[in-house]
């Protein structure tokens, strides 16, 4: 007995549906997948996964950016090896993002030889030691970040010989990067001198506690070049003199040094004053008594907040704008003096404005017994309440607007040991560097505070023959395993 023939599953017409319906809808998938990348490439918003949370650049950072106006060329001179180089990639990629006027190459000088002999001859580097660096480069002027300048490193385990290792714990690079830009941004740079004769901390010294090697630094991040000045002669503060700058004398200066940086001053000259310990008359105190200032020959001391012996860590700000971007924030102090208001109360228009910065808590003494070896002794006669510990002085032109040499500014501090080698890294004390520095040079723009962040890496590590799984399991057996059952698929309706 014949079977009817087994009439087919699909008509002819029916396979043409199907296929031209297949058409339409990957035509559909394609034209959806290149309007959304068109949306995409000009409406989009970043995000990180890292379990830090989202790493966003500093306020300080955007308003740099901001302003710029002129092409700028950076160049990461890596090793993509080096454990620097992804951080460093992706801090320029998000200042890219920021403004598309950056624009980053990266050119690794192992395996692009020809790219890296380009660099080399464009910027004259040195075969040997000028590599791994970012080069900043705007209308010829250039400036070369070190990948030895990117990290703070711990040698702690190192110097006491419990071990071999050092350890980057934090990553400088959006404060240097940004003080690269600040660089190739400005053609004139401006200057900042540190009096010297009068035993002041030094700007060439690593010492711990009166070294100012690493305030240097902070200048350097700021863009600002120094130089050292005695006035112990015939010479004048120079004019181009942008910042004085007095830390911790400990002679007094002499008549004629007083009235060169009186005249100066008066000139509309910038002044960040840091007096030492024990107290010593320096005849600085008599010089700003006439802007204002009351510097206390005393000790200030803060059972609330003590680390150990006279130190402290003050949390009490006022609200002038050098010091609001650090509310949150304290300072780190070693032995301070009382630095406040000559004379509180109502000043007539023409008088400097002068403003405390930070303050004790309401348990701070003031002690004025001081032995001759600096010995402080507290005594029922001490003045205890919110003892202010710094002031920011200003006169002439309009408040807080920008100008040069047009408005007298000072910063005064009683204490001087705080922005020194040792100290300069603990709590807001760099962030307070930076902030004095801008305010006093009327760079209103750059009141933001910018530190070191913490390091925090994840890295998969795998052997040679993990790597060539991994390389087979991504392409061969995870697509093959699709096609595998995309065929079997298509077997069965076969059937």
């Amino acid at each position: 007995m014949e079977t009817a023939p087994r009439e087919p599953s699909f008509t002819p017409a029916r396979k043409w549906s199907l296929s031209l319906n297949t058409l339409v809808v990957l035509g559909s998938v394609l034209a959806l997948a290149v309007m959304v990348n068109y949306l995409g490439a000009r409406h989009f918003l970043r995000g990180s996964w890292s379990a830090a949370g989202p790493v966003r650049l500093s306020a300080r950072t955007e308003q740099v950016l901001a302003l710029i106006t002129n092409e700028i060329k950076i160049t990461l001179y890596f090793d993509r090896r080096e454990p620097l180089y992804d951080m460093s990639w992706s801090l320029l990629k998000s200042y890219a993002f920021a403004n598309h006027r950056l624009k980053i190459e990266a050119v690794d000088y192992t395996s692009n030889p020809g790219a890296a002999q380009l660099i080399k001859a464009a910027y004259k580097l040195n075969e040997q030691t000028d590599r791994d660096l970012v080069i900043f480069d705007c209308q010829g002027r250039t400036r070369l970040v070190y990948q030895s300048e990117l990290s703070d490193l711990d040698t702690s385990a190192l110097m006491s010989g419990q071990g071999g290792e050092v350890k980057r714990t934090h990553f400088r690079g959006e404060m240097m990067f940004t003080s690269a830009l600040l660089s190739v941004l400005n053609p004139r740079q401006q200057k900042a001198y540190f009096l010297e004769g009068h035993g002041e901390n030094s700007v060439e010294s690593d010492e711990g506690l009166r070294g100012y090697s690493k305030f240097g630094g902070v200048l350097r991040e700021n863009s600002v070049k120094f130089d050292k000045l005695n006035l112990n002669g015939l010479a004048e503060v120079p004019a181009d003199c942008n910042l004085l700058i007095i830390a911790g004398p400990r002679v007094a200066l002499s008549s004629e040094a007083l009235d060169k940086i009186d005249r100066y001053l008066k000139q509309g000259g910038r002044m960040l004053a840091l007096f030492g310990y024990p107290p010593r008359r320096t005849g600085l105190e008599g010089l700003l008594s006439d802007w204002g200032v009351a510097v206390g020959e005393n000790l200030v001391i803060d059972p609330k907040a003590v680390v150990k012996q006279n130190d402290m860590v003050v949390a009490t700000w006022g609200m002038h704008p050098l010091v609001k971007p650090l509310h949150r924030y304290g300072l780190y102090l070693i032995l301070p003096r009382s630095v406040g208001k000559e004379r509180p109360g109502a000043s007539p228009a023409e008088a400097p404005q002068v403003e405390p910065l930070f303050y004790t808590t309401a348990g701070g003494r003031i002690i004025t017994d001081i032995r001759s070896d600096g010995t402080p002794y507290a005594s029922a006669r001490d003045v205890i309440t919110n003892v202010p510990l710094a002031v920011a002085v200003e006169k002439g032109g309009v408040r807080n607007v920008s100008a040069d040499r047009g408005s007298t500014r000072l910063v005064v501090v009683g204490d001087s040991f705080f922005l020194a080698n040792d100290n300069l890294e603990s709590e807001a004390n760099h962030q307070f560097a930076n902030q004095a520095i801008n305010w006093l040079l009327a760079r209103q723009e750059l009141l933001s505070g910018l530190a070191p962040q913490p390091i925090r890496e994840y890295k998969l590590t795998m052997t040679r023959a993990q790597e060539t799984a991994m390389r087979w399991l991504l392409l061969l057996v995870m697509p093959g395993s699709v096609l595998v059952l995309g065929f079997l698929v298509w077997v069965r309706r076969r059937r």
